[in-house]
């Protein structure tokens, strides 16, 4: 399908995909790549605007613990690890000088085997960020007057959000490719994940009309428990509450993958929205870590406090990624993909749980993000010609601008 850069000011239908820079973990045994969404909106637009995207450098500054990525075409993103870099951690991240920089999560996974957030490897983490605005930058500096881009400006956020316009067999495409970090290499921050409308992002949004366009939000690939369960072989996971979420993208999406012979699975009762989910989730992590603490303030043998630092360690490692990743007001709004309600459908791809057991953490592959692109093309161009069924149940459902999002500001 021809993809090629557009010259009108918005698009009449949104794609976007974010990375959630180190949200590899969550509760109960998710386990992700959840840079799927931001490599296939890049992917997407070096079909329209091409760049050298695969990583020339890897330097590290030992002294200030920082390090900076550089793209074959000049594209640079810097970003520095709490606990500084160590000579060793420097070595393994030069390894990566060659890979495409799209596959963001996959290069700090096989640079250091396994990456985890909220503190627990930093270095991993910073270096996907560094990785992820180096792309970003790569667009920037090749393609000045045709990309827009501006920082994540919430309190302890380190990412960029990239948005214009592109044109798929002629239809205008607001497209947006968002970052997601947290500082010092901590995350996952993800606030301003999916088609949430918050600070420079709402303006880069507003834009490009996104926030009244009919959108596919793209996560990654992804484990889910019970779920993945029940697949035989990867399968395309197509979600939208029913009453909440825009089910006219969403039956386009199912009907493109079933046209593409693709495995896909269609919800529309996994994403129902929650005056306190996250935060009764976070209340009960809480009580968690409360309860191994009790517990190691009256142990006495070397075994058991070993034990109890070791359970803790996982929760902290894997579980708290489920609660660390989003503000809970918001999250009663948009819930965990970031989904202005009225707005969206979410496209994300499962992986088996034979898969899950084999790699740890699912890695995200080229052919993956080329089955995404086939589906994703597709259902422009399906929904294209049911825009206004799609349109009419935006503005029904849609709500946004009425909330007080001061409050996590």
């Amino acid at each position: 399908m021809e993809v090629r850069k557009s010259n009108k000011p918005s698009g009449v239908i949104g794609i976007i995909g974010h990375v959630g820079v180190g949200h590899v973990h969550s509760h109960m045994g998710f386990v992700q790549d959840d840079s799927g969404g931001f490599a296939v909106a890049t992917s997407l637009l070096k079909r329209a605007l091409p760049v050298n995207s695969h990583i020339r450098a890897v330097e590290c500054d030992i002294a200030r613990g920082a390090v900076t990525v550089v793209t074959e075409d000049g594209g640079t993103g810097t970003a520095a690890s709490r606990r500084g870099l160590t000579p060793s951690e420097a070595a393994l991240m030069r390894a990566a000088v060659g890979k495409d920089a799209v596959f963001t999560q996959s290069i700090a996974v096989s640079s250091f085997g396994r990456m985890y957030s909220q503190g627990v490897t930093e270095t991993p983490v910073a270096f996907q960020t560094a990785i992820a605005r180096a792309l970003v930058d790569t667009f920037v500096r090749k393609y000045p007057e045709s990309v827009h881009v501006v920082p994540e400006d919430l309190p302890g956020t380190a990412g960029r959000v990239l948005g214009t316009v592109v044109e798929i067999e002629g239809i205008p495409v607001s497209l947006l490719a968002v970052v997601n970090a947290g500082e010092g290499g901590l995350g996952p921050n993800e606030d301003l994940e999916g088609n949430v409308a918050l600070g420079a992002k709402r303006e880069l949004m507003r834009s490009l009309s996104l926030p009244s366009l009919p959108t596919i939000v793209i996560e990654g690939k992804m484990f889910v428990p019970k779920v993945s369960e029940t697949v035989e072989t990867n399968t395309f996971w197509i979600r939208a509450q029913e009453e909440v979420d825009n089910t006219t993208v969403a039956a386009c999406l199912a009907q493109a993958a079933r046209e593409l012979g693709l495995p896909f699975l269609y919800s529309k009762d996994v994403l129902p929205q929650s005056r306190d989910a996250l935060r009764r989730a976070t209340a009960a992590l809480g009580r968690r870590i409360v309860e191994i603490g009790e517990k190691l303030q009256k142990a006495e043998l070397a075994k058991d406090k070993v034990a109890l630092i070791a359970e803790l360690a996982v929760i902290v490692s894997q579980d708290a990624g489920g609660i660390t990743f989003m503000s809970n007001p918001l999250h009663e709004v948009v819930r965990g993909a970031g989904l202005v309600p009225g707005t969206s459908a979410v496209l994300s791809l499962l992986v088996t749980l034979s898969e899950k057991d084999w790699w740890k953490i699912p890695q995200l592959l080229p052919q993956d993000v080329e089955n995404y692109l086939d589906v994703v093309m597709l259902a422009v161009q399906k929904l294209s010609k049911v825009l206004d069924a799609a349109r009419e149940e935006l503005a029904r459902k849609y709500s946004w601008d009425d909330y007080d999002w001061k409050r996590i500001l």
